[in-house]
């Protein structure tokens, strides 16, 4: 167990990344591209979603099993090493412009006090790691959100301090339309099971472009998730789409160094504006095999079989 809330230590590795641990498990950040598509297919990558890697004794453990053996009296405690590990180091990563998609877990939080000293502390790591707020996206997650003054609470703390907010997993039920009314979302991410089952059909094609220009018209930035299948790309290209994210275009990667050898960041002019505001798509052929660290899976040929929207074990 974790003394009480004393505070994380960070380490850094030989290629400047963070690493922190809790109890035996040494953690470390991954992170998943997150890519906007412009009319031509060009991809670039506009954001990275955060997920932790555990390791114990020098083995992978996966994130189910690392979170449910974190003790009760450790949840917020370990919540917030990890969104201050991601901050961290997507500040060493150093792209000047994409955002970082963290998790928030309301129901963690049994009062208001701790969601201000939360948001204080998300402040203060996000400037130290050289970060400004808006660049930094907070999921809110459903699960156990409790209170619904905590809820209140946090997202307008958050929102107050320029952070982004971002709804998971929609799936366009009563709950799910209640919940995008309710926090205003600035994006939007769309439940990749519940979309895989509106594809099957041309009528549930329609109604998600219908719904996609809905929310697009609301201001509402809409990502897709579960991408494995180039065709599916196309479809979320057909139906205006602005955020992708899935296998089918990057998988994870710890401390991630390769991405911007594939999608390096558009070059600046002195005031500022992009020059090259979209890449290339990476050749099909498979690239260098990764580093050791990393989770990252060349992307293989093109594939046109047909498989579902759908999240993997990550």
């Amino acid at each position: 167990m974790m003394a009480g809330h004393r505070e994380p230590h960070f380490l850094q590795d030989d290629r400047g990344f963070y690493t922190t641990s809790y109890g035996p498990f040494v953690l470390r950040s991954a992170f998943q591209p997150i890519f906007s598509q412009n009319d031509q297919g060009h991809l670039t990558i506009e954001a990275f979603e955060a997920l932790i890697r555990a390791q114990q004794d020098g083995k992978p453990v996966s994130p189910g099993h690392f979170f449910s053996v974190v003790e009760k009296a450790d949840a917020v405690t370990v919540d917030t090493l990890c969104r201050e590990l991601h901050i961290l180091n997507m500040g060493k990563l150093g792209r000047r412009k994409a955002k970082l998609f963290i998790n928030f877990n309301p129901g963690l939080f049994d009062n208001v006090t701790n969601i201000d000293a939360e948001v204080d502390r998300m402040v203060e790591v996000t400037l130290r790691a050289g970060l400004r707020p808006g660049r930094i996206v907070c999921e809110i997650t459903e699960q156990g959100s409790g209170d619904e003054r905590v809820l209140d609470r946090l997202v307008n703390g958050l929102r107050s301090r320029l952070f982004k907010i971002a709804v998971d997993d929609f799936g366009a039920d009563d709950s799910d339309s209640k919940r995008v009314s309710e926090l205003k979302p600035d994006v939007l991410k769309f439940d990749a099971a519940w979309v895989r089952r509106f594809t099957e059909t041309s009528a549930g094609m329609g109604l998600l472009k219908l719904m996609v220009e809905q929310f697009i018209e609301r201001g509402i930035t809409v990502l897709f998730e579960g991408l494995e299948e180039d065709h599916q790309i196309e479809f979320c290209q057909k139906i205006g789409v602005q955020l992708m994210q899935g296998y089918a275009l990057a998988r994870p990667e710890i401390v991630p160094r390769t991405f911007d050898d594939r999608f390096p960041e558009p070059e600046l002019t002195q005031v500022g504006d992009p020059v090259r505001p979209y890449y290339e798509p990476a050749p099909r052929a498979p690239s260098q095999p990764a580093a050791p660290t990393s989770d990252f899976v060349p992307r293989p040929p093109l594939a046109r079989r047909a498989a579902a929207f759908g999240k993997r074990t990550r």
